[in-house]
């Protein structure tokens, strides 16, 4: 059966259709996150950098500068990582009751469930602090903005982006399914959390916008494979 069969056949379980779409998007995210470092090193988005980072650009001394030195360890790994245990702690700590969806499917016990949710969110974290240093050595780099220091630093993805990202995705979408938290409130937080992480960056233009979209990218791919596993395991 080929892919586009699979993606046609609505009689597969619900769980084996969601694992098969999250893999397409970690696919397609992947793809978009190559394309957009092959032009940020080609510099075919240096005319748009220019333009949103002038716009994002706080002189020095002003109070909105200091704000964005002082949030700087925001989105580092001591943060997040942090954060998605804490996440994985509110998973397994839920009232066990399953959500209505859950009880139509059937399925693993609840505690299972949780146990595998709470596992997709330490791993988004744990992989995305672990791919942050490969990315550094592996990946060409573009210039690096006039505001760091070290002209050789690399910037591509935002790791601010990226870690807070990934792991923000998954929770979104673990707590969700899990009758936890409603996914009118999670999902957009979630969105709303690597611009958090990373913005200050750009205020003291320490990264590219290209460099936060990246990071936006590869906090999906990560998600993506993430809650593909989650949803293959908890069938």
């Amino acid at each position: 059966m080929t892919m586009l069969d699979a993606l046609r056949d609505f009689k597969q379980p619900l769980a084996e259709r969601r694992a098969l779409t999250f893999g397409v998007g970690a696919g397609a995210a992947a793809v978009g996150f190559a394309a957009l470092n092959f032009a940020t090193v080609h510099r075919h988005t240096a005319g748009a950098d220019r333009r949103l980072g002038k716009g994002a650009r706080v002189r020095r001394g002003k109070p909105a500068r200091r704000a964005a030195k002082l949030m700087a360890p925001i989105g580092k790994w001591y943060t997040y990582l942090p954060f998605a245990l804490a996440l994985s702690a509110v998973v397994l700590a839920a009232p066990r009751e399953a959500p209505k969806a859950t009880k139509r499917r059937g399925g693993p016990a609840i505690r299972s469930r949780r146990l595998l949710g709470a596992a997709a969110i330490v791993a988004a974290g744990g992989i995305a602090t672990a791919l942050n240093p490969a990315f550094d050595r592996w990946l060409p780099q573009p210039p690096v903005p006039p505001g760091r220091r070290r002209k050789k630093k690399a910037v591509y993805p935002s790791g601010h982006a990226f870690g807070p990202g990934a792991v923000a995705l998954t929770a979104a979408w673990v707590m969700g399914e899990e009758g936890i938290a409603p996914p009118a409130v999670t999902v957009p937080l979630a969105l709303l959390t690597p611009l958090l992480t990373a913005g200050p960056r750009l205020v003291e233009e320490k990264h590219w916008a290209s460099d936060v979209v990246g990071g936006y990218l590869g906090a999906a791919m990560l998600a993506a494979t993430c809650l593909g596993a989650y949803e293959t395991a908890r069938r």
